[in-house]
C-alpha cells in the first residue's frame, strides 16, 4: 500500500513584537496569498487529503485555513500542541501513531523541523523550505508505524507560484 505525506512550511508571518510573541503571530498579505496558492496546487492533485495535522500557532492555523478555502471536499483537521516547536523525532514520533485509516496526510508545521523531517524521511539534504513550500512524498509502507529514515521518495515539491496558479 502507499501512503502519502505532505509536509507543508507555514506561509509566511508577520515579525513578532513584545505586544505579539512568536505563538500568536499572523500571515503577512503574501502569507495569505502563500497559502491559498499552496492549497490550489493540492486541489489540483489525484489525491484528496484525508487529514491536515497542523501546529497550533496562529500562523500555522491560518495557513491551514487559506489552504482549506480552495477544497471543495475539505479534509479533517486535527490541531497538536507538538507540532509547535518540534523537533524532527518528535514529529517522525507522531508521524508514527497517524490511525491508518489516513493514506493521505498533510503537516502544516514550521522550520526547521519541516526541512529536518523531509532530509529524514527522503535522504535529500538540498531542499530549501521556504515559506509555504510543500513537498509531496510517497511512502511505500502499510502503516504509519513503517516511518523510518529513507522511506519516502519525492513525488513533488511547490513553492507559491512555481506553477503560475496566480
Amino acid at each position: 500500500m502507499v501512503k502519502n505525506l505532505f509536509l507543508i512550511r507555514h506561509a509566511e508571518a508577520l515579525s513578532a513584537t513584545k505586544a505579539t510573541p512568536d505563538f500568536k503571530r499572523k500571515l503577512s498579505n503574501k502569507g495569505l496569498q502563500e497559502a491559498y496558492l499552496v492549497g490550489t496546487y493540492l486541489n489540483t492533485l489525484s489525491v484528496n487529503l484525508d487529514v491536515i495535522y497542523t501546529s497550533p500557532a496562529i500562523r500555522t492555523l491560518e495557513t491551514c485555513e487559506q489552504i482549506l478555502s480552495s477544497f471543495d471536499e475539505k479534509p479533517r483537521v486535527i490541531t497538536a500542541e507538538e507540532y509547535y516547536e518540534a523537533t524532527r523525532n518528535v514529529l517522525v514520533a507522531a508521524i508514527t501513531q497517524v490511525n491508518d485509516l489516513f493514506n493521505n496526510v498533510a503537516i502544516v508545521g514550521h522550520n526547521p523541523s519541516i526541512a529536518l523531517l523531509h532530509e529524514y524521511l527522503t535522504s535529500n539534504y538540498d531542499v530549501s523550505f521556504t515559506t509555504g513550500a510543500c513537498a509531496w512524498l510517497k511512502l511505500d509502507i502499510d502503516s504509519w508505524a513503517e516511518v523510518c529514515s529513507g522511506v519516502a521518495n519525492a513525488v513533488d515539491f511547490y513553492t507559491p507560484g512555481s506553477i503560475g496558479l496566480e
